[in-house]
């Protein structure tokens, strides 16, 4: 796996490259057991170099609160939960509870182990109705991941709405950026540096 713009990544997080490697090659084991949990079905989940990416983003920055929108079968929460165990850091997730790719009828966050549960609020319902009010009872946070509608206007929204809430030292996490041209608007229109550093995933901090 090798990932692009990493020496951005690590200059931004204040670790060095080897350590930052070390931390994605560690999220083996948990990527492993999301991996099995879903049984090689396919629920639209983030790629390995992607889970093990976040994984390490989170662990670098010793981050204590996370939100995300788009659950799904919970592996990336998985990966976030996980990566701030040494931190008791918490996750909050909002989705809007329906199927995912190729699944049954399986509850959202299936994957996401019960050890790991108790530092994970999870909000069910449309992101336009429960996002805001979340972010501002739960927030400031650390890391703000988008991987719900990826329409422009929906990305715009999330985005908009996350900023709102971010500590001054932050990062962003879009998935299937390329979609469509909302992460770069967002990045150009806040002054903010945008990087892909694998697949089709993005990553938004300041300059």
């Amino acid at each position: 796996m090798e990932y692009e713009s990493l020496n951005t990544l690590t200059d931004y997080l204040g670790v060095t490259e080897k350590r930052f490697r070390e931390l994605i090659d560690s999220a083996g084991d948990i990527f492993h057991y999301a991996e099995t949990a879903t049984r090689g079905n396919d629920y639209w989940q983030v790629s390995q170099p992607e889970f093990r990416l976040i994984f390490a983003i989170a662990a670098a920055m010793k981050a204590e609160k996370i939100a995300e929108t788009g659950v799904g079968p919970g592996t990336t929460s998985t990966a976030f939960l996980e990566a701030m165990e040494p931190f008791d850091g918490r996750l909050y997730s909002f989705d809007l509870g329906r199927k995912y790719g190729n699944s049954d009828e399986k509850p959202v966050g299936f994957v996401v182990p019960v050890n790991l549960r108790g530092r994970w609020t999870l909000t069910l319902g449309n992101s336009r109705e429960t996002l805001e009010p979340g972010l501002e009872k739960y927030g400031p946070f650390d890391i703000f991941m988008h991987d719900s509608e990826h329409t422009y206007d929906h990305v715009t929204f999330e985005l908009n709405a996350a900023m709102k809430h971010m500590k001054e030292r932050f990062i962003i996490v879009v998935d299937n950026y390329n979609w469509t041209k909302a992460p770069e608007d967002f990045a150009s229109s806040n002054g903010l540096r945008l990087i892909h550093p694998i697949d089709d995933m993005c990553l938004i901090f300041r300059e």
